[in-house]
């Protein structure tokens, strides 16, 4: 079709041959060749008739020198198509188009379209950048061709259903015409094109008749059981196979077009078209499914031995092998945590019957971790809970010691609105862990750190934060290296020690953003520190900033009293920038989330810690003589020295308002004069001195 239009945009003449199987032969191809040039060059090449009738072994020898030579002698540009190539695989026929490639006229252009690579010597063309080349990624079509195409048909599908369909057929033409043959007398095409895939009739019937039954055995066999694969290598073909020359036929499979996508420069990799990997796929299951569990096995191993888990998993989940499924998961769950693959862990979860997770202990830890993780804490307890009721022999695959052990430093890990619940199960933990030095020691020492913190043990806390941030990058535990720091951070502000909390705070930030953690809700904390690092040194618009960003990235996190932190840290922040009802409002919601915890720990005390900051201390003791916003506003143009009629102008009230105000002003703060009150609202820090 490409070429078709080509040739009526070309002002050049086209000198067409399309082939069949039938052309195997030299002196028919040349024959069709000389017959097709003639069409535009009338009696081109009739000295030759009796030598193109004849010539048979004498064509790469004499013929073909001679063509090229009348062809170089015509006055005009003419194209050579050579339509559907890869249907000859005679090596003499290769030879002489091989010389008309090396030798051909300047003023003649060969186009060869083939469904595979033609043997021919087009190296020193692509090098010396003689040769164009047009390949099934630049001819598929685009999203808004295949909207034009739908559209030309009379559908018109909303955009998601044609992206759909685009990434299903991956812009195939004809899969995308074959796809509209499926749908015609359809009650509801839109819904049938949105489920169009590789076991479509018409592909089905297509594909198994043009391509699969033209295969030899060999071939077919091949394609039938690496159909499995989602990618391929000579390699691991070798092993779910059981061939040994593999790197042949996949070097075959490439050069017959048989669907075949490298996926590397190299060519090492490769895939099937989805298209034509579902077609595989349908066929094995009817041809030999007995077989797919095998296969699935022997591919499970393969990228099992080759460190490739996540394929390992998939082929055991695939082949009905859960119980080696289970292992692979329950053994390596905590790398995918740690690199935030939730969702990669959350697929092969559902992938189990349900019924056969909740009576697996390991798969039971794993789900527990990650919904804490996605913030599920509820169903988070009830998988640790399951976990118990199912039990396990021995220690667990991830090194996590005992079902009882790993629910244990799970419970340690997640303050769950329960603080002394929380610090009873840490200090098991890491009496634990510090016995068994195992690899979960870091995170048992930060959870211990922690818990000392939320329960007001600062000064104990220490120890072990230092702990976890020198172990964890020894086992290359990020996120808990950053953690311990921004918490050692947390504990010298409270100490009063601006320098190493600012050192602490940087070297969590760096670690966050060097290895890809600094997007998770949690570490939103570190600035929210960061914020209270800024207020401390009197920086307030740089703290306030900060910890509106830790705020933000934290908003939705399950742990209530990190929100409840984050919000009455910036609560004195904006009663310092003077915003007070904003300050009111966060200690309210502050207050509300601490109330709603069963063991706060030392939440409690610092809500009303904050709650007296905030309230000015001529107010305390009668909370009716605190200042309103407005009243503040006035004393503050006051103090600027204007007058109340000024006042009112400024602030577009009346009069009579203002000297309400003022009234009230002067009585909340027990004056009699201006000076007297301004003197008295400077001390109380409600005005700035000056």
């Amino acid at each position: 079709m490409l070429l078709a239009q080509w040739e009526e945009l070309d002002n050049r003449p086209f000198a067409w041959v399309s082939l069949d199987r039938r052309d195997n032969d030299p002196l028919l191809l040349w024959n069709y060749l000389v017959a097709a040039i003639r069409r535009i060059e009338p009696g081109f090449g009739s000295a030759l008739e009796p030598a193109l009738r004849s010539a048979g072994g004498m064509v790469l020898d004499a013929i073909v020198p001679q063509i090229l030579n009348e062809l170089e002698s015509t006055d005009r540009e003419i194209v050579l198509v050579l339509d559907d190539y890869h249907w000859v695989t005679s090596p003499a026929c290769h030879e002489s188009i091989a010389l008309l490639v090396e030798r051909g006229p300047a003023n003649a252009q060969l186009v060869v379209s083939s469904r595979s690579d033609p043997p021919l010597p087009f190296g020193r063309l692509r090098a010396s950048g003689g040769l164009f080349e047009l390949r099934a990624a630049e001819l598929s079509f685009t999203e808004v061709e295949t909207a034009e195409l739908l559209a030309a048909f009379g559908l018109d599908l909303a955009p998601e259903s044609i992206a759909t369909l685009q990434e299903r057929t991956e812009g195939w033409p004809a899969g995308l015409y074959l796809a509209l043959l499926s749908v015609r007398g359809v009650s509801d095409p839109t819904a049938a094109l949105v489920e169009f895939g590789g076991s479509s009739r018409h592909v089905v019937d297509y594909l198994t008749e043009v391509v699969l039954q033209s295969e030899t055995e060999e071939h077919r066999s091949f394609l039938l059981e690496t159909s499995i694969l989602e990618r391929m290598c000579a390699s691991l073909c070798d092993s779910v196979t059981g061939r040994g020359d593999s790197a042949r036929i996949l070097a075959e499979v490439e050069r017959a077009n048989l669907f075949l996508v490298p996926l590397d420069e190299h060519r090492e990799w490769f895939r099937y078209h989805h298209l034509f990997g579902e077609l595989l796929r349908d066929e094995l299951r009817r041809q030999a499914s007995d077989s797919e569990p095998e296969l699935h096995r022997r591919a499970r191993e393969w990228f099992a031995s080759a460190g490739f888990l996540d394929e390992a998993i998939e082929h055991a989940i695939a082949g009905g092998d859960l119980d080696t499924a289970a292992t692979l998961v329950a053994t390596h769950w905590v790398a995918y945590v740690n690199a935030g693959r939730l969702a990669t862990l959350t697929g092969w979860l559902e992938a189990f019957p349900r019924d056969v997770v909740r009576a697996d202990a390991r798969l039971c830890i794993v789900e527990s971790w990650t919904l804490v993780h996605v913030g599920s804490a509820e169903e988070a307890r009830q998988a640790l809970a399951a976990a118990r009721a199912a039990g396990y022999e021995g220690e667990l695959p991830d090194g996590s010691g005992t079902v009882e052990e790993s629910v244990t430093l799970a419970r340690a890990t997640w303050p769950w609105s329960d603080v002394g619940a929380m610090l009873a199960a840490a200090r098991a933990a890491c009496e634990t862990e510090r016995r068994r030095k195992s690899e979960w020691q870091p995170l048992a020492e930060l959870n211990l750190g922690w818990a000392l913190l939320l329960t007001g043990e600062t000064d104990e806390a220490v120890s072990p934060l230092e702990q976890a941030a020198v172990l964890a990058p020894r086992h290359e535990q990020w996120i808990v290296a950053g953690d311990a720091r921004c918490l050692l951070a947390k504990t010298s502000l409270a100490a009063g020690d601006l320098a190493p909390a600012e050192r602490w705070i940087g070297e969590a930030l760096e670690l966050a953003h060097t290895h890809g953690f600094a997007d998770l809700p949690h570490v939103g904390f570190y600035h929210v520190v960061l914020g209270a690092l800024d207020a401390r040194r009197g920086e307030l618009e740089l703290a306030d900033h900060a910890l509106g960003l830790g705020f933000e990235q934290m908003r939705g996190y399950s742990d209530s009293l990190l929100v409840a932190e984050a919000l009455l840290e910036r609560a004195l922040v904006r009663r310092a920038l003077g915003t007070r009802t904003e300050a009111r409002a966060m200690l309210a919601e502050a207050h509300a989330l601490v109330k709603s915890c069963p063991d706060p720990g030392i939440f409690s005390q610092r809500v009303d810690e904050v709650a007296r900051k905030l309230t000015p201390t001529y107010a305390r003791a009668n909370p009716d003589s605190e200042l309103t916003e407005r009243e503040l506003e006035v004393l503050r143009l006051l103090a600027e020295g204007l007058t109340k009629p000024e006042v009112a102008a400024k602030l577009f009230l009346s009069y009579s308002t203002v000297h309400s105000h003022t009234k009230s002003i002067y009585r909340k703060l027990d004056g009699s004069s201006r000076d007297e009150v301004l003197e008295k609202a400077r001390e109380l820090d409600l005005i700035a001195c000056g």
